[in-house]
């Protein structure tokens, strides 16, 4: 793992599908922005959810994160790659494209540190990477090679709970290879943001359940992240909705929640 002077590599991570982890990494990006740092978001996921929510194309054919995974030579590639957003002049994002799950079938020696390479020389504060919903594999360990920060994403429902368990087990195993090679082993929990929290209506048990079961890990982060249906309205038509009245609790908890995992 690199050392990168200065600059915080956090990945929003879990191994179930519809976990909030666009939400998340999008949200914690724009709260950094916000909080005056810059920015870069990267998308690691070949869905390119976070990439279409932001309206983003690369800047030229081909120049997508998928580039600096599929090449050799990438170090201080990032810098050129990163496009500046409409959303705030303080984050910069690197797209994704379907063609990036290709990668996942990469078996070149050394691979996983090409995105680590790639992050030399970045103008950023703030490196937040949006990650899939992988068991391991290329993305994953590309995702765990260049990051020194992890934040698992999760919902209140059984889906939730066995995405962060996965993660969790993903990132220790990673961790004790690390160990076991005499590497730096410096990737660090900063806990689990609980995403899409129905907050105006009575919770239901499981939920209850699901969230005791959360808390119990240990490493849960408050606020909760409430449930407001102009995030899904606002990630169709390319807008954050920290710009709109309806869509202010969830930038709030989300600017509350940067404040613990951006240094």
């Amino acid at each position: 793992m690199l050392y990168l002077y200065g600059m915080q590599r956090l990945m929003v991570y879990s191994e179930s599908g519809g976990a909030s982890k666009t939400t998340t990494a999008v949200g914690l990006a724009m709260a950094a922005a916000t909080m005056g740092k810059r920015v870069t978001l990267i998308d690691l996921d070949p869905r390119a959810a976070s990439t279409k929510w932001l309206d983003v194309e690369p800047r030229e054919e081909g120049l997508h994160v998928g580039a600096i995974l599929g090449n050799e030579d990438v170090e201080g590639w990032a810098e050129g790659m990163a496009v500046q957003t409409r959303w705030h002049e303080n984050l910069r994002m690197i797209p994704s494209a379907r063609s990036v799950s290709t990668m996942e079938g990469l078996r070149e020696d050394h691979s996983e540190l090409r995105l680590s390479l790639a992050l030399q020389g970045l103008e950023a504060d703030v490196v937040v990477i949006d990650c899939p919903n992988r068991q391991g594999g290329p993305l994953i360990l590309s995702a765990l090679n260049a990051a020194d920060t992890v934040v698992y994403a999760a919902m209140p429902n059984e889906d939730g709970i066995d995405g962060i368990t996965g993660a969790r087990k993903s990132v220790q195993r990673f961790l004790a290879s690390r160990r076991a090679m005499g590497a730096p082993a410096d990737l660090v929990e900063a806990g689990i943001i609980l995403g899409s929290v129905d907050t105006t209506a009575v919770v239901s048990r499981i939920e209850l359940a699901s969230i005791q079961e959360i808390e119990d890990m240990g490493i849960l982060l408050t606020p909760y992240v409430p449930q407001r249906v102009i995030v899904k309205e606002n990630r169709r038509i390319h807008e954050w909705f920290g710009t709109y009245r309806k869509g202010q609790p969830v930038s709030d908890a989300y600017a509350e929640l940067a404040k613990k995992v951006i240094r």
